[in-house]
């Protein structure tokens, strides 16, 4: 039997961030316990999570989780990320200095470092203090020794958030990449013309640049601090911009901006009593660390995207309820990642679509929403939204769009930021036909496929724009189809052959982060150990991440139609 899905797209206005995170751990947790790795110090006074979260206007990681406690004397920890070697790389985070030595070095507490990590250090962030407790920020492109480290006047105080962007420009040529800092930008905003700091001691070895850092010096002579916030990416704007977040297209659960592997499984009576209960099993891409989440049961419908604007996936379900229920009314049952709260939301009907759940309004974070066939063959359609941008009242806005019996798939089309209401409807003579109504672009058609492809939609080109794309089963094969919005061309070849059709779950998402909707599918099998993720990605190339068991649901397949 082919099982094929619409895995749904909101694409990006820009190129995300590489790496994100929040700190949406639990208080007291280690960051070595949540994906983060010891370098130096192991086991000593650990650097772990600490309540509240730290705040900038405008800043996309304001606000949202908690932050790392950085002291002294003890562990330093890092994460890994897709290695950069060219352009430019920023670091971006929000730092709280809540305790200084005067030693005129100061001491590093954040840089940036190859991977694997080594010791060749590169992007060292200082802090320090005067007797006045007036705090100044230093800068080197790698060392830590006099006159070779810059720093700003003792300007800034303890106690105190500032957000601090850091830089790193590869150079043509050996030992002359440089690196700058920028200290409190206005956000919303461009980069600035001139930079707080400029790194004097250039001279130092270049390096491939694939893992940041949070160190922890001696007493004598570093910095006490809270870092939050942590973004990097390879543009101003993807670590200063709020993405229009890939709330369907990244199935990303700890904002990295790659898609992560995950299955659902009915473990039947779970802890919670629950009859059919099903447990949400994630392996985080990079680090391959492992959750297992108990979530909703069997009959529900799955609809994981990021509801909090936090740019990480929540896990969540729809569930209708049938005849005898209040209303015939369904909910959504959210487990937001931000702060690991449950929201409920009453919306939809027993008999509508959730599976088109997207940020329509565009502020960054998914609106419930769902769509409503017509009572009848060929009859009106309507969808409808609770948008989350300046709508204190809950007020919900419906679209009149498409009539019983098209396919639904949504995405942003024109790359306003903004979900558009999109169908799929049989156009006769073998065709299939798409009718987009763009909330910029407003209404366009185009002929693709046949009316039994099946709709996959995604950034396959990595413009910020949802491609139109489908798959059909020929010869025991999953033939993928795309026509790029960033050139309109509608070709007879096909984008990819990839997959099975008698056995493998279409997948498809950004699983090498590089801002492109990755061509994979999930292949299960009755060999305890093998079934896998199989991804042919656009900067990666192929490679398979074992995951899951034999009648697991890859969470990636969510939307099937």
């Amino acid at each position: 039997m082919l099982i094929l899905a619409l895995f749904g797209s909101i694409s990006v206005a820009a190129q995300p961030p590489i790496f994100v995170d929040n700190f949406s751990y639990s208080t007291g947790a280690l960051l070595s316990e949540n994906g983060w790795t010891a370098h130096s110090g192991t086991g000593t006074n650990p650097i772990a999570v600490v309540t509240p979260g730290l705040t900038y206007p405008g800043y996309p990681g304001s606000g949202v989780g908690n932050a790392a406690g950085v002291g002294t004397t003890g562990e330093d920890v890092h994460r890994v990320f897709s290695v950069q070697s060219s352009g430019t790389v920023y670091a971006a985070f929000l730092v709280n200095v809540t305790a200084a030595s005067t030693d005129p070095l100061g001491g590093y507490f954040f840089h940036l470092s190859p991977d694997p990590i080594g010791t060749n250090f590169r992007v060292r962030v200082f802090a320090k203090r005067d007797e006045a407790n007036g705090v100044a920020f230093g800068l080197s492109k790698a060392l830590t020794t006099a006159g070779n480290i810059a720093f700003t006047p003792f300007t800034y105080s303890l106690n105190t958030t500032y957000l601090i962007v850091a830089k790193y420009t590869f150079v043509d040529g050996a030992a002359n990449d440089t690196v700058t800092l920028y200290i409190n930008p206005t956000l919303p905003g461009g980069e600035p013309g001139a930079p707080t700091l400029t790194a004097t001691d250039v001279a130092q070895s270049d390096i491939a640049i694939g893992s940041v850092a949070l160190r922890q010096g001696t007493a004598s002579s570093h910095p006490t601090t809270v870092v939050d916030g942590l973004r990097i990416g390879t543009s101003w704007a993807s670590v200063t911009t709020a993405s229009a977040t890939p709330t369907q297209n990244v199935l990303d659960f700890n904002g990295d901006g790659r898609t992560d592997f995950a299955v659902v499984r009915n473990i039947g009576s779970g802890g919670s009593g629950a009859t059919n209960q099903i447990r949400w099993f994630t392996s985080l891409n990079g680090s391959g660390t492992t959750t297992a989440t108990d979530w909703g049961v069997a009959t529900d419908t799955f609809v994981p995207v990021d509801y909090d604007g936090d740019n990480i996936t929540d896990i969540a379900v729809w569930r209708a309820f049938g005849t005898g229920q209040p209303s015939g009314n369904a909910f959504f049952y959210i487990l937001q990642s931000n702060g690991n709260t449950l929201r409920v939301e009453d919306f939809g009907q027993t008999d509508d679509n959730p599976k088109v759940v997207a940020d329509y309004d565009g502020d960054g974070k998914a609106d419930v929403a769902v769509y409503r066939p017509g009572p009848t063959s060929l009859t009106q359609s309507t969808w409808y939204y609770r948008g989350s941008l300046n709508n204190p009242s809950g007020s919900i806005t419906f679209v009149p769009w498409g009539v019983n019996g098209d396919f639904v798939a949504p995405g942003d089309y024109d790359g306003d930021g903004r979900a558009d209401f999109a169908i799929q409807r049989n156009n006769g003579g073998g065709q299939g036909i798409f009718w987009l109504n763009q909330t910029t672009d407003g209404v366009t058609f185009h002929v693709f496929g046949t009316p039994s492809d099946v709709i996959v939609p995604g950034d396959y080109d990595g413009d910020g724009k949802t491609d139109i794309a489908v798959i059909r089963g020929a010869a025991g094969q999953i033939v993928w189809y795309v026509r790029p919005s960033s050139t309109g061309v509608i070709t007879a070849t096909a984008y990819a052959i990839f997959g099975v059709s008698a056995t493998d779950f279409p997948s498809q998402g950004d699983y090498d982060g590089d801002g492109k909707t990755d061509v994979a599918i999930w292949r299960p099998s009755a060999t305890p150990g093998s079934s896998a993720f199989w991804v042919s990605g656009s900067t990666s190339g192929v490679f398979s991440v074992p995951f899951g068991a034999n009648g697991d649901y890859p969470v990636a397949n969510y939307n099937t139609h």
